[in-house]
């Protein structure tokens, strides 16, 4: 189903939805410039609005990811280390101009579930949850964002390590409040990620 958009009247086909409570944790690493940890753009990404309207007329998207470890890979690492074994050497000023945030649901989420099974009972393209070709993952999420159910955003696994990532929809970022925010370098658990992942940090002259 490789390239296949949306159909007709999808509006009215029935979601796998995940319901997240109230009271779960997720993360998010962003850049210290910027004062707001629930603030979001409407740049093109994964599953950002593609209609080519004014920005005032388009959704927005916010990430949050389950794991320091999938925040660090989407954020900073992305394909950097593809081709390349060994240490990847990292500047260390990147890490220190960056914030790490605990985003808390005050209020259930209702998401589009692409995990597992579930996008191919929705008849949503492999291509979509892998995110191989974005133009068409953006199509799908207009139509989850217009679809009839309203839902909040997706829940997917990321393409880098799997773990489970969320798009929370503009409209639905209210549901979402800062539980803690902290310097990345001072991130609970960063030095075991930063190992892990063979990243080496240096100061470049």
């Amino acid at each position: 189903m490789a390239g296949i958009k949306p159909p007709i009247g999808f509006e009215h086909f029935p979601l796998d939805i995940e319901t997240v409570p109230a009271g779960r944790r997720f993360g998010r690493i962003y850049g210290s410039a910027f004062p707001d940890p629930l603030g979001f753009g409407k740049t093109p990404s994964r599953f950002s609005d593609p209609r080519r309207r004014d920005a005032a007329n388009r959704f927005g998207v916010l990430y949050l990811g389950e794991t320091l470890k999938v925040c660090f890979l989407e954020a900073v690492l992305r394909d950097r280390r593809d081709g390349l074994s060994g240490d990847l050497p990292i500047e260390e000023k990147e890490i220190y101009s960056r914030r790490y945030a605990e985003i808390e649901t005050i209020t259930e989420l209702s998401l589009v579930d692409l995990r597992d099974d579930h996008a191919i009972r929705m008849g949503v393209p492999t291509d979509v949850v892998k995110s191989s070709r974005q133009s068409l993952a953006r199509s799908w999420s207009l139509a989850f964002h217009e679809h009839k159910s309203l839902p909040d955003g997706i829940i997917y696994p990321s393409r880098l390590n799997g773990h489970t990532n969320i798009a929370v929809f503009g409209r639905a970022v209210s549901k979402l409040a800062p539980a803690r925010v902290v310097p990345l370098i001072g991130a609970s658990g960063l030095a075991r990620v930063i190992s892990d992942l063979r990243v080496s940090l240096v100061d470049f002259p």
